[in-house]
């Protein structure tokens, strides 16, 4: 018996997938670039989690940003890091990028400040460059639009 053809229960899960029968997990590659304005260190010392929203408000799950695939201390001056978000629910063109600062206290961007996010879609293969949109954002919360459509 093949395992497509199994209950639910027979395959010992009772736990329910977050994604519809027609959905495929969503993956995204985000590049971000932090400020040489930055203060040096062990990077920010509060927790920064992300979330990506497309043009119809859907969103990816609020994700921390803990392992950078290319520096062993994510978050130095000048470094860029690549930080991957898998598993995440499928969405379409993308137009936000929520930069969420858990335990925050100081000013927006102190100590941490970025230079550049940009984000590879995997599922249509577009890039998208994000800026900051000042009216949009909060102490504990950055929030940055699409510059563009998109670049190919």
């Amino acid at each position: 018996m093949s395992t497509t053809s199994l209950s639910q229960g027979e395959m010992g899960s009772s736990i329910k997938s977050k994604y519809d029968d027609d959905d495929t997990p969503a993956s995204f590659s985000l590049l971000i670039r932090t400020s040489s304005d930055s203060c040096s260190g062990d990077g920010p010392t509060q927790k920064i989690s992300v979330m990506l929203r497309d043009d119809e408000g859907r969103a990816t799950d609020k994700q921390a940003l803990r392992y950078s695939h290319t520096h062993p201390t994510p978050f130095q001056p000048g470094h860029t890091d690549l930080f991957v978000m898998t598993n995440q629910p499928s969405l379409g063109p993308l137009r936000c990028f929520e930069i969420h600062y858990d335990g925050k206290k100081e000013v927006l961007g102190t100590p941490w400040k970025y230079h550049t996010i940009n984000v590879l879609h995997h599922e249509n293969g577009r890039v998208y460059n994000f800026h900051s949109d000042d009216k949009q954002s909060t102490e504990n919360v950055s929030v940055l639009v699409c510059n563009d459509d998109g670049i190919q």
